[in-house]
């Protein structure tokens, strides 16, 4: 589907008629890789037809799968939420929801929730009291029990494949910068990135050894966390590459303790980390939370900026 036939097609979903329940209002949410339609009690999310190299969504084929891998990751957290993959069926200018024809295109359907209640939205108004991040720190910590380790038989989480992770940032940015003071600004953090990833190399190599290379969530950071039915709720998890979501586990983690700093909140981000090691117990963590693990994290909300620029 075109990015033309794909706008024709959000526009002729606007359409109460097409629902099996009431729709209060419509509202629509574009990001650089999908739209959301909100039509009251749930929310329809679409895959936009691109290919960004770390995602692709080219063709209907991958979207059905990553709708389907979305549904199956985001049910670790998020049960109550995530409900269902929809056939759409008929044509743009006139599509059926779950209908029996020929799909040519699929949506994940959701409950919708308050958009106050997202967890960036309340610390921009300092309405994040401490008790909903023990609480987040407390699920995240089981959740993070709950995973199995990876394959042995899986290259991702080795010292080299953390590394090229890290390294594929400087690879997209340095193309798009001319300004000498911004280059030599990324060549210090180049260098600095590899001196630090030198350093920990045994230790990244030890803890995937022991089993703690999982597939987590993959973009934990405040916009990814609301309260829904009065719990805290994470979702929109990684679906679309391995390499982000079978990570370690502190690594999961880092990212979010990187967005409460970058907030100004380290006290709340402090609270996270005490209470996820309470529960955990997995202190040698630390040795890598500053030096790599929040730094390899920023890939995520650098690449959006990449594919934009």
């Amino acid at each position: 589907m075109s990015a033309n036939a794909e706008n024709t097609l959000i526009q002729a979903l606007q359409d109460p008629a097409l629902y099996d329940h009431p729709v209060n209002e419509f509202r629509v949410i574009e990001t650089h890789i999908s739209q959301v339609i909100l039509t009251g009690d749930y929310a329809y999310k679409i895959k936009k037809p691109m290919d960004f190299g770390f995602l692709d969504f080219s063709t209907l084929e991958r979207r059905k799968h990553f709708c389907e891998e979305e549904l199956r990751l985001n049910r670790r957290l998020a049960p109550n939420l995530y409900l269902e993959v929809l056939p759409i069926t008929g044509t743009p200018e006139k599509p059926c929801l779950g209908g029996s024809g020929e799909a040519f295109e699929y949506a994940v359907r959701m409950r919708q929730f308050n958009q106050d209640e997202l967890f960036d939205k309340r610390q921009e108004r300092g309405d994040l009291p401490p008790e909903l991040l023990t609480s987040l720190a407390r699920q995240v910590a089981q959740f993070h029990d709950s995973l199995p380790s990876i394959p042995d038989d899986k290259p991702l989480g080795t010292p080299e494949s953390v590394y090229a992770a890290m390294q594929e940032n400087f690879d997209q940015i340095r193309p798009l910068l001319d300004d000498p003071a911004l280059l030599k600004q990324l060549d210090n953090l180049e260098e600095w990135t590899r001196t630090t990833f030198e350093r920990q190399r045994d230790l990244i190599a030890s803890r995937r050894a022991n089993g703690l290379v999982r597939e987590c969530h993959g973009d934990l950071h405040l916009a990814n966390i609301t309260v829904f039915e009065d719990q805290v709720t994470v979702f929109d998890c990684i679906e679309f590459n391995e390499p982000f979501r079978w990570i370690d586990v502190i690594n999961d983690l880092a990212f979010l303790l990187m967005d409460l700093e970058s907030r100004k909140e380290p006290e709340l981000a402090n609270l996270v980390l005490n209470t996820y090691l309470e529960y955990r117990g997995d202190c040698h963590c630390c040795r890598c939370t500053r030096p790599t693990g929040r730094w390899s994290e920023a890939r995520l909300p650098c690449s959006p900026w990449v594919t934009r620029a």
